[in-house]
């Protein structure tokens, strides 16, 4: 019989080729499951490095399901220690028949048996590749960030991408205390790696967060630190008007709720609102929703705001440790984000009222997107000026905060303080 784990792992892979979406199937056993979304998570991760470690193992490419196989098998022998090689190989080849691609299960036993020998000299060989093939980036991605950042800083970053995040949760205050969430997870079997109390968060090792005791009752929700903390430095009071211009998820305008601020979230579509409306419901937060466009201008929201949230569109590329998807995107990609994030900038700087502040955020470590983007708005926008940002814990040239997961374990993320004069 085919281990459950990686029949749902080939489905996965064969999926996201089709959608560009990786979503893993739900396997009845837990463990099972995590093995699944590892290895299916693990060869895009790893997805161009291991098409160059195979790439002498045949000279023409094979059938696309037959080269998910072998990928996703290479991957367990090459990466994962605890998995039997001998039932890895059974299983590809068990696979192959299964899958209706018979005519290929000697050739994938063969490959495979090979890579199982000659693992170390593989996993050797792999020294000797570019960082851009070793980590498994886009080469336009890693040329602009050696250009920005250097290449020794850049690899470091390339390197955690290719980690285990946690998951970090934020404590609801509205609902619960810090130290009921930690009594909940302790006799639970989430493992915390980490825990603030001044920041009501606990960081765990993945899973699957709606299991876990107080998900329902809306004690906690997930956000990551950096995105947290970016919110906190609006300096939101009690009962101030804030819009969330591009909410979906909805943990910044969440944040801003907990902080006192009546709270209008906005996005572009019916159904990213939904999901709003959901986490907003769990939490028993009072968050006015309404599905609007960014670009465009709404003259009921003309200087009503004191605080106003643009959390932009963009690459992602300060996510790809949790989305290696995003490694597929392309450099057309972020030369239209750019033009985007322009956009809303200046339509939603009309939204802010006299003294109040425009936060600027986005989930990307790329300049272009950031530095750049503040500096160009604030050249043609004389009535803003930059609130410098000082943390201890992130990166916080220029006035404005950079995260790094290199450096402080939560994504590559940019935020930035403006003030309306």
């Amino acid at each position: 019989m085919i281990s459950p784990a990686r029949t749902a792992a080939f489905e996965a892979l064969v999926a996201f080729q089709r959608s560009g979406v990786l979503q893993v199937g739900k396997c009845s056993v837990k463990e099972d499951q995590k093995l699944a979304e590892r290895i299916a998570y693990g060869v895009i991760q790893n997805e161009r490095l291991l098409n160059a470690l195979l790439s002498g193992f045949f000279t023409s490419k094979p059938h696309p399901q037959v080269l998910q196989i072998i990928q996703l098998s290479a991957f367990q022998l090459l990466f994962l220690d605890r998995v039997p090689h001998s039932a890895v190989v059974n299983d590809a080849v068990a696979l192959c028949k299964e899958k209706g691609k018979s005519f290929a299960s000697g050739f994938v036993n063969a490959v495979l048996r090979r890579i199982s020998r000659e693992k170390q000299q593989l996993l050797d060989s792999a020294k000797d590749y570019p960082p851009a093939v070793r980590f498994s980036h886009p080469d336009w991605l890693v040329s602009r960030l050696n250009a920005a950042f250097g290449p020794a800083f850049t690899e470091e970053f390339l390197q955690a991408n290719q980690g285990q995040p946690s998951i970090t949760l934020q404590v609801n205050t509205s609902k619960c205390g810090y130290s009921e969430l930690l009594r909940l997870l302790q006799e639970s079997e989430a493992v915390i790696l980490a825990s603030d109390e001044e920041q009501q968060s606990f960081h765990i090792s993945g899973t699957d967060v709606t299991l876990l005791p107080g998900y329902r009752e809306g004690f906690f929700f997930v956000q990551d630190g950096a995105a947290h903390i970016s919110v906190r430095l609006a300096q939101i009071r009690e009962n101030m008007k804030v819009l969330d211009v591009c909410a979906a998820p909805g943990g910044k305008s969440i944040v801003a709720a907990l902080c006192g601020g009546e709270v209008l979230a906005c996005d572009v579509s019916e159904k990213r609102m939904q999901r709003c409306r959901e986490n907003f419901q769990r939490l028993g937060l009072p968050i006015t929703c309404r599905v609007e466009d960014a670009c465009c201008f709404y003259e009921d929201h003309e200087e009503r705001f004191p605080v106003v949230i643009a959390d932009v569109p963009c690459t992602g590329s300060g996510i790809i440790r949790k989305h290696p998807e995003i490694r597929n995107k392309k450099e057309s990609d972020l030369l239209g984000l750019v033009e985007l994030q322009k956009t809303i900038l200046s339509n939603v700087a009309r939204y802010v009222a006299p003294g109040g502040i425009l936060l600027y955020s986005t989930c990307s470590v790329l300049p272009e997107e950031d530095e750049l983007q503040i500096r160009s708005f604030l050249d043609t926008h004389p009535d803003y000026q930059l609130l410098p940002v000082s943390l201890p814990e992130y990166s916080c040239e220029n006035g404005m905060l950079r995260s790094w997961p290199q450096l402080n374990g939560n994504d590559g993320f940019f935020a930035a303080v403006l003030k309306k004069t």
